[in-house]
């Protein structure tokens, strides 16, 4: 008894009683069973010091003020006052732990031990989940009752107050909603009145006004505590200043450790960035595989990742959020079409030599300028919420993320733009990607030619199989073994891709429609040439813009529209070309974009022209669209049916 009163005394923990219960054991020559079912009637009969520790630990936490609450999915939560300031801590998280740990020992001038700490917990979370409160947690950025709640991660925990009236500081206990803290976030300075954006704005390689727009537009949408946020891609030449800028843009909203990550080797490596992070940013990409374009689409959205929860055989773990992407590349290729509508790209020039200044000297007056750029990002974000409702009235049409175009614009008078400008440059961006589409699609240049046989406003309906063979014999690949690279191999394959086609076709007047008949089961799809009359409306011009000309196309005698959205700051541009065959007899006139960003975003148009690489061979070669191709890497293609 004398042994067991003195491992008790001593305060061992779990590990280190056992070890010595070992010992003992050993030297009686007693079976450890034996020996540690002893020790177990000794902490039954006498005072357990474990429950004793754990108690007095729980009354400590009490007496200090503590408040218990939980999130809405159970976690237990405290909120706690350390240094004068309110901390929310996870009651399971090591801040939390040291807390309790630190109490107890002030008070009892010896450690918490393992054991006792555990069950401290544990009935601290238990009085959490089942008699306190349930709050939801945030990240950086918070919405309620129509104000916006902007933590600055600073030691003293002071927040920012956004209202339609104007914005200010307060301390955390004024806060009502609650944040939670990553241990990679980095402070923000306090921020003031009196900046402006145009000092910002000339430590970024921007080179058009189009580009300041797009841009301008993504940073206050970084405010938008509603989501969804567009995608913002910054490609050019090595040397043109595509990190620089990224990091830039995340430490003036959301500065942390390590700003730029590298491509993430799964969704859940992305999701766990996205948990620790309101701005997620992927720098040097040399491409975007299929499976993380689709991950991203879905963080900018909102997005949610279930994985089965450490040692439980059917608890599940989830990480949901929605956030804000930058992507830097020399070259992304060919972005698919559900990442390309998400996306808003900017082509950066490689900074010559003659004008390249040290990044030391432009992170230097980046810090000078920091807390009164963030405040003038703040007035737009009182602007955005004081204009949030009509601005959601006027807007005639909307892009993809309507709800970032909408606060984006009621923003726009406190960002030195004009009602429109955000939008138009959307499209333009939009068109240009989508026009990208179809110069690098082969189904897409096929399908045009197709419908170049078409009469305005007529209809043709195909099985899958069917438009296969229609769309082969376009482009002269009918008797050819050998198809272009992206070409599907079967009919199913073709249906899962013509989806992924829509909306760019639908720009230059080509509707395709997939239905499933009622009575045979067999998808059967429909090519249509819309009416000049029935095409998409085009996107609202921004007041400023100058009023553009309509491009057109002659094609076999028939006229086919193709008006592209034009940038914002464009100057018109009119483009007519005739020729008398597909090929034709002469080159559409070059004529140079003003702005870089968003290839052939003047040139939506049906005719496209495909450059000829000959080669001798013995095997037969296509004919028609694809004529002189190389011998291209076949791409294999899915079976599956698309529904």
């Amino acid at each position: 008894m004398e042994l067991f009163e003195l491992i008790v005394s001593s305060g061992l923990n779990a590990v280190e009683t056992d070890v010595v219960l070992k010992s003992v054991a050993a030297k009686l020559k007693t079976p450890i069973a034996a020996v540690r079912k002893d020790f177990q009637v000794y902490l039954g009969e006498s005072p357990n010091l474990d429950q004793n520790a754990a108690g007095e630990a729980v009354r400590l936490a009490l007496e200090a003020g503590l408040e218990l609450w939980h999130t809405p999915e159970g976690d237990g939560w405290t909120s706690v006052a350390v240094g004068g300031a309110l901390h929310h801590l996870s009651i399971r998280h090591k801040d939390f732990r040291t807390w309790l740990s630190g109490i107890y020992f002030e008070k009892n001038n010896k450690p918490l031990y393992a054991q006792a700490l555990q069950d401290a917990l544990a009935a601290l979370e238990a009085r959490a989940r089942f008699q306190g409160p349930e709050h939801p947690v945030y990240l950086r950025l918070a919405h309620h009752e129509g104000h916006i709640y902007f933590d600055l991660s600073r030691p003293d925990r002071q927040v920012v107050e956004i209202t339609p009236s104007g914005w200010r500081v307060i301390h955390s206990e004024e806060c009502p909603v609650r944040f939670r803290r990553t241990p990679h976030q980095l402070p923000l300075p306090l921020p003031e009145h009196g900046g402006n954006l145009e000092d910002f704005l000339k430590l970024l390689p921007l080179r058009e006004d189009r580009d300041r727009v797009v841009l301008l537009g993504w940073l206050i949408g970084t405010l938008n505590p509603h989501g969804g946020y567009p995608v913002l891609v910054f490609l050019g030449s090595k040397g043109a200043g595509k990190s620089f800028a990224t990091k830039l843009l995340k430490n003036l909203v959301d500065p942390s450790k390590a700003p730029l990550r590298s491509e993430p080797r799964d969704e859940t490596d992305l999701m766990v960035a996205a948990h620790s992070s309101h701005i997620v940013a992927l720098d040097n990409l040399s491409g975007i595989p299929p499976k993380l374009s689709d991950a991203v689409c879905r963080l900018s959205t909102g997005s949610g990742l279930g994985r089965r929860a450490l040692y439980t055989d059917a608890d599940e773990h989830v990480l949901e959020a929605t956030r804000p992407v930058l992507i830097t590349s020399i070259s992304l290729g060919l972005l698919r079409d559900d990442l390309a509508d998400r996306a808003l790209t900017l082509n950066l020039e490689r900074i010559e030599d003659t004008e390249r200044k040290p990044e030391r000297e432009l992170l230097a007056e980046f810090e000078r300028i920091r807390a009164k750029t963030l405040g003038v990002l703040l007035d737009a974000a009182v602007t955005a919420l004081a204009n949030l409702e009509t601005t959601s009235r006027e807007l005639p049409q909307l892009p993809r993320l309507a709800d970032w175009a909408i606060w984006a614009e009621a923003a726009a008078p406190a960002l030195g733009l004009k009602r429109g400008e955000i939008v138009g440059a959307t499209f333009a961006v939009q068109a240009g990607l989508e026009q990208d589409l179809l110069d690098s699609d082969p189904i897409a240049r096929a399908i045009i030619e197709l419908t170049l046989t078409f009469s305005e406003g007529e209809c043709r309906e195909y099985t899958t199989s069917e438009l296969l063979k229609e769309l082969e014999a376009a482009a002269g690949l009918a008797d050819s073994n050998r198809k272009p690279e992206g070409w599907p191999r079967t009919a199913a394959g073709l249906g899962k891709h013509l989806p992924r086609l829509q909306t760019a076709l639908r720009g230059v007047g080509v509707a395709i429609r997939g239905t499933r008949d009622p009575r045979t089961k067999n998808l059967r799809w429909s090519v249509c040439l819309e009416n000049r009359g029935e095409q998409p409306p085009h996107p609202p011009q921004p007041p400023q813009t100058a009023s553009s000309t309509t491009e057109n196309v002659a094609v076999v005698g028939r006229w086919v529209s193709a008006k592209p959205p034009q940038p914002p700051l464009n100057p018109p541009i009119s483009t007519v070309v005739a020729v008398d065959d597909f090929w034709g007899s002469q080159q559409p006139p070059q004529t140079e974009t003003p702005s870089s960003t968003g290839s052939a975003v003047d040139a939506v148009v049906a005719v496209v022209e495909y450059p000829q690489f000959l080669k001798t061979n013995d095997a037969p070669k296509p004919q028609g669209l694809f004529a002189g191709l190389d011998d291209p890497t076949r791409e294999a293609e899915d079976d599956a049916d698309y529904f």
